[in-house]
């Protein structure tokens, strides 16, 4: 099955409307709520997520990113995710990739876990600066 069979019955299964339709970066955006957008890409076989967490901080970058890179050290910290920086460097980005063939109920499965990891690094990241700031 294919990326978009898969999308149609998840959005239909949570009633969510309109379906995401591919756009001219041949990926799907999901809306999940207020500022969070998922990004699907299907890959034949497989899919790919992958979202924003949030603007890169300025402050204290050399030990978040320590932080960062002990959380993706074998997707222990992020669900087999990555947290890695977009291509102009200003936005923290989870990703995740599957290159093989799913069906709908790990499709599902994959994306609730990676919309927990999500929403869990943009508070941890969040966290982390505000105790960074109080040092």
């Amino acid at each position: 099955m294919s990326v978009q069979s898969f999308l149609e019955t998840f959005c239909s299964e949570f009633s969510i409307s309109p379906v995401p339709k591919l756009n001219a970066q041949k990926c799907f955006v999901l809306p999940f709520a207020k500022r969070l957008e998922i990004f699907l890409m299907d890959l034949q076989p497989g899919v790919s997520f992958w979202a924003d967490l949030m603007l890169c901080p300025q402050k204290n970058k050399e030990e978040l990113f320590s932080y960062l890179m002990r959380a993706n050290l074998l997707g222990q910290g992020t669900g087999g995710s990555r947290i890695g920086l977009d291509e102009r460097e200003k936005s923290l980005t989870l990703s995740l990739g599957i290159p093989y063939e799913i069906n709908y109920k790990a499709f599902k499965e994959n994306l609730e876990e990676f919309v927990n990891h999500l929403l869990y690094w943009r508070d941890e990241i969040a966290n982390f600066e505000k105790r960074k700031s109080i040092y």
